[in-house]
């Protein structure tokens, strides 16, 4: 495995364990009204705990009811909908034709129309706390129950008033066929912010009376969805994001990508090198003498013209210079002599010499 898809992997761990911690240490109140996943204030999320620690089963229906009925024998709660499929509508008449409870809740009723023979109509009212008007078994134990959103039951049809606050009733309870349907304009009691208030919470274990109860959550925009599509828009964003970094991070790693940079700057090679370079290789040739002759004279050259002689000078002139120039006895025979290797070093050196001028 490559260095950078390593460091890559080792981000992706790191930003996953970061968020799960941020998550578990400070989770962040989310969701939509009404939905007991919701642990928002106006989500259910603590009415669905609630049930269950008082012993009810509880589940999340996150299919149409044409394909997921509740059984007659639970309670179907539906709080805050977005909105009522006309499908699921007259399926929950069927359920409560046979047997099964309905808590209704929040001011979108219509679809109570397709649901009941003769549902209430909603209207506006104000929000306060509503007291109990009839003795009936969803309001055992409960004496006030405090609606914070407001509305009323401005018609109640076939419904039976049990709570009324400041402006009418406030819920109802309907009969259909062997069902039972509680019926309220407000769904405030059962959020999680009011659950506590007053008798609120009392009223919300009575009105699912004992029943296992379904929260229908499709009306919240939950459904049967699996991988990418299943997960919250706030985790798709933040795969969006770390994917983006990942790019991001093998761009710039690729930038520097190739062979490693010398430790030192590669110089030039001495000029003396250089020059006994070239004299060896003259020296494969075979000529020594004419080598060591061309070498010679040209080192001679040089040293005359960098002591200022004349080109003509004669050899004691020039060892005098040599002397002079710093030239070892050696490097001076060398101008003189017939060893092309020797005369090679004592160009080079003369080389040098003129070129610190």
């Amino acid at each position: 495995m490559s260095r950078p898809l390593r460091v890559l992997l080792i981000l992706f761990a790191a930003f996953v364990a970061l968020i799960v911690a941020i998550d578990r240490l400070a989770p962040e109140p989310s969701g939509p009204e009404g939905s007991s996943y919701a642990t928002a204030p106006a989500g259910a999320a603590a009415y669905a705990e609630l049930l269950h620690r008082a012993g009810h089963a509880v589940r999340r229906v996150r299919a149409p009811l044409a394909d997921d009925a509740p059984a007659p024998g639970e309670a179907l709660v539906i709080l805050d909908p977005e909105r009522v499929e006309a499908a699921d509508a007259d399926a929950i008449g069927r359920f409560l034709a046979a047997g099964g409870r309905l808590v209704a809740a929040g001011a979108t009723s219509r679809w109570l129309e397709r649901a009941l023979d003769a549902p209430p109509a909603w209207g506006p009212g104000a929000a306060g706390d509503a007291r109990t008007v009839v003795p009936v078994p969803e309001t055992a134990g409960v004496r006030t129950v405090r609606f914070t959103a407001g509305g009323r039951w401005e018609e109640l049809g076939g419904a039976l008033p049990i709570l009324a606050g400041p402006d009418g009733p406030v819920g109802a309870v309907a009969v259909q066929g062997e069902g039972r349907a509680v019926l309220l304009p407000d769904a405030s009691p059962f959020a999680n912010a009011q659950l506590a208030d007053a008798d609120n919470a009392a009223f919300a274990l009575d009105a699912v009376g004992g029943r296992p109860v379904a929260f229908l959550e499709t009306v919240h925009g939950y459904g049967e969805a699996t991988g990418i599509a299943a997960l919250p828009d706030r985790a798709v964003w933040a795969l969006a994001l770390l994917a983006l970094a990942g790019l991001a991070l093998v761009w710039s790693m690729a930038r520097r990508f190739g062979p490693p940079e010398e430790d030192a700057v590669a110089l030039a090679p001495p000029r003396r090198d250089y020059v006994e370079a070239v004299a060896a290789a003259l020296a494969a040739t075979g000529d020594r003498p004419g080598i060591a002759d061309a070498a010679a004279r040209a080192g001679r050259r040089r040293l005359a013209e960098r002591a200022g002689l004349p080109p003509a000078a004669d050899e004691p002139a020039l060892r005098d210079a040599a002397a002079r120039l710093g030239l070892t006895p050696e490097e001076a025979d060398a101008l003189f002599g017939d060893d092309e290797l020797g005369a090679g070093r004592a160009l080079a050196r003369v080389s040098g010499i003129m070129s610190r001028r």
